[in-house]
């Protein structure tokens, strides 16, 4: 991606001139940074955080953001978990949509195959919902009882989510029952973000409490536990489809930015920022979805809306 397109993109509107030349820097040492969305939920923040180092602010966000991902032509879906709604944000215009109200916990979130809804777990009432993004219809997906954390799909568009009353990860169908499970013999320590890395074709959760991270093949015969000691407390988890998986590691009030190479099995320190939960890749556009997931994205006329973006 150019440089320049890189930082027109999120910073051509409103911020100063000292956070563009600053950014700008930066990304003349490493025209390829990886590029990460992340939310700051004890501030209320959008953040747009190339590595290793810069972290600006995209805009203010309200009550406790607490999940985000990326949607076509880059659109930022976010959770504000503190207001019980689900919003979109687009950095080209700086407007920002409600998507859902009236929910009471939404947290982790997953774009689904196709790109024209989102689902979202509801950790207040221990249901997942479906959000239309081009009208905001919701429904209910999983009606419970058990508390689902991180969700993810994997390249043949199964779902799998994070089951804290089972300590495990399940998959569950495309009517929202669970299907498969991890064996209940090696339970999971507080399950919290999920991932799917297409490179090694196996899925990742962080443990909130156990500085561990957990890989599970998608049949979900085993678990594999690989130690991750970088922080007390293990938070958002993504992958780049390419054997790499980026952590969010929170000590205190400051959460950071980890890369870990799965077959080499290095670990990088890159951002970080006060109040860093959760973070989503940035991508080529203009149809977004997880990199860590094969699945087809279609644009539709109400994903048009967008400016054309720059391929990497």
């Amino acid at each position: 991606m150019q440089i320049h397109h890189v930082i027109t993109r999120f910073l051509s509107r409103g911020v100063r001139a000292t956070s563009m030349l600053a950014l700008a820097a930066v990304l003349l040492q490493s025209a390829s940074a990886t590029e990460f969305v992340g939310v700051d939920i004890n501030s209320g923040k959008l953040l747009y955080m190339p590595s290793p180092k810069t972290v600006v602010t995209i805009a203010k966000t309200g009550a406790k953001p607490d999940g985000v991902i990326l949607g076509s032509y880059e659109l930022i879906i976010y959770a504000l978990a503190g207001a019980g709604e689900v919003h979109s944000f687009n950095p080209y215009t700086k407007a920002d949509t409600t998507l859902a109200t009236g929910l009471s916990s939404p947290a982790n979130m997953v774009l689904e195959p196709g790109c024209k809804s989102i689902l979202v777990s509801d950790i207040g009432v221990n249901k997942i919902f479906r959000i239309m993004l081009a009208n905001h219809a919701l429904t209910t997906f999983y009606s419970g009882p058990d508390k689902m954390a991180g969700l993810a799909y994997d390249s043949n568009s199964d779902l799998f989510a994070n089951d804290q009353q089972l300590n495990a990860i399940v998959q569950l169908s495309h009517d929202g029952g669970i299907i498969n499970q991890t064996p209940s013999n090696f339970p999971l320590t507080t399950p919290d973000g999920l991932t799917y890395d297409a490179h090694t074709n196996a899925l990742y959760a962080t443990s909130n409490t156990g500085q561990v991270i957990y890989s599970v093949p998608t049949n979900l015969a085993k678990v594999s536990s690989i130690s991750f000691p970088v922080a007390p407390v293990l938070e958002g988890i993504v992958s780049d489809g390419r054997g790499n998986l980026y952590v969010v590691g929170v000590n205190g009030t400051t959460g950071t930015i980890f890369k870990y190479a799965i077959v080499k099995a290095i670990t990088t320190t890159l951002n970080a920022a006060p109040g860093l939960d959760d973070i989503a890749l940035i991508p080529a556009g203009p149809c977004i979805k997880g990199l860590g997931t094969d699945s087809d994205c279609e644009a539709t006329g109400d994903d048009r809306s967008g400016p054309e973006v720059s391929r990497k």
